[in-house]
């Protein structure tokens, strides 16, 4: 339920914005961590009369994850990781500001949607850039490591495709279900306030262990599909 108009939003608590804000479907660090910074940001724009419009903050978000995969990709894990955390804050940012202000519209929803996906290739393929040209295994591993099988940048290329393919399918499959069952899968690990939260820990890890972001990518990899065949799983048992 939306808020008549940003005049009578100015006058909201955090606890009031949060119990109109929060939906039970949001992920945990969503509910836990993002919502707490950013309808804070949302009621300190829209008090000071300062708030772009959705859309607009919809783009702040995506350059925001744009800067976070460049950052990885120049070899700067650190400050792309905490990029990578401000991008999903903000992506709160914009639904808040519409709702708020009584601007929600199917338009802002769908550019978010796409804004999203092109932020969230960026960021993975900047991290497997970093995986790629700095992320070597350690010394130690490498006697072990079975080249003949699988060189290196194979390995990781995989990891990208897997990571890549995972999050958009996760995306898919929410959406497809809500247009066509009129259901919204539970999810389980794969949500995207997880995996940007997995990659701003990636960046903080590779500040002092880059070869750490081959992990990290694997692990994006093993979560983003654990929540697909969650999703496959829910949609097996629907009755219609």
């Amino acid at each position: 339920m939306a808020v008549a108009s940003a005049s009578k939003a100015r006058f909201l608590t955090f606890r009031e914005a949060y119990e109109l804000l929060v939906k039970p479907s949001e992920g945990p660090v969503s509910k836990r961590l993002n919502r707490h910074v950013s309808i804070r940001i949302t009621l300190f724009l829209i008090r000071h009369s300062i708030a772009p419009s959705p859309t607009g903050m919809s783009i702040i978000s995506f350059l925001t994850g744009l800067a976070s995969g460049a950052l990885f990709a120049l070899g700067w894990p650190l400050v792309g990781g905490l990029l990578a955390q401000m991008a999903s804050i903000l992506d709160g940012c914009d639904g808040e500001i519409a709702r708020l202000t009584g601007r929600v519209s199917k338009r802002g929803g769908i550019i978010d949607a796409m804004l999203d996906r092109v932020a969230d290739a960026a960021i993975i393929a900047g991290l497997s850039l970093y995986a790629l040209c700095l992320g070597q295994p350690p010394s130690w591993l490498r006697p072990y490591w079975p080249a003949w099988l699988l060189p290196w940048p194979y390995f990781v290329l995989l990891l990208l495709v897997l990571s890549l393919s995972g999050s958009f399918s996760v995306s898919y499959f929410s959406a497809i279900s809500r247009a066509l069952a009129s259901y919204q899968p539970k999810r389980f690990i794969g949500t995207r306030d997880v995996r940007l939260f997995t990659i701003m820990l990636a960046g903080l890890t590779c500040f002092f262990l880059p070869w750490a972001s081959t992990i990290y990518m694997a692990l994006l990899s093993l979560m983003t599909w654990a929540e697909v065949a969650n999703c496959l799983g829910q949609v097996v048992k629907l009755r219609e």
